[in-house]
């Protein structure tokens, strides 16, 4: 599975994936019932081009999605995995990166808020050691993040470049037949 930041471009491609999901995962997502398409299309659209949507395809599918949006020092994030790709790791590697990308840039704290019955997502938190305060039936989950140093950065960087040759060698064999002559 490729990893990578998405283009501004390419957010229809966020909004696709987020059709995609349930009525009851649409809700996970982003903590209340009404989320009709209408409703992804205002939100990809009112999306910060700084903000961090990061994407993982299989193949040439947008199957998961870390969106991550600064406050200050608070940065927030909503994950977002197919049904047919959870359980592989897609989640927990997003937001492993995500938090990398949110330390580089300096947040003191991360935060997430999701209904106190999303158990993948309560699971994701503590297994990253997030402080979660349920109320109301909504849980919220904070981070509290420490600077970034020589090995947050690089790893961002050793990220990027990977990112960069797995696209690169996509693009080489989706072209390879009308590059190379006919025997």
């Amino acid at each position: 599975m490729l990893h990578r930041k998405l283009l501004m471009a390419e957010r229809p491609l966020f909004a696709a994936h987020l059709k995609r999901l349930s009525p009851a995962d649409r809700s996970f997502r982003f903590a209340h019932s009404r989320v009709g398409d209408d409703w992804i299309d205002k939100y990809v659209a009112g999306i910060a081009a700084d903000d961090l949507l990061l994407g993982c395809f299989d193949g040439d599918r947008l199957v998961g999605v870390a969106h991550v949006a600064f406050a200050g020092p608070v940065a927030e994030m909503g994950i977002s995995v197919d049904s047919d790709s959870r359980a592989h790791g897609v989640g927990a590697e997003l937001t492993r990166r995500a938090v990398r990308w949110t330390r580089n840039r300096r947040a003191e704290k991360l935060y997430t808020l999701c209904q106190s019955d999303n158990g993948s997502m309560i699971a994701l938190a503590r297994k990253l050691g997030m402080k979660i305060h349920r109320e109301c039936g909504t849980a919220e989950a904070y981070l509290p993040l420490p600077p970034p140093d020589l090995l947050t950065v690089g790893d961002e960087i050793g990220a990027e470049m990977d990112g960069l040759a797995q696209d690169w060698m996509s693009m080489v064999k989706a072209c390879q037949g009308a590059l190379l002559p006919k025997p």
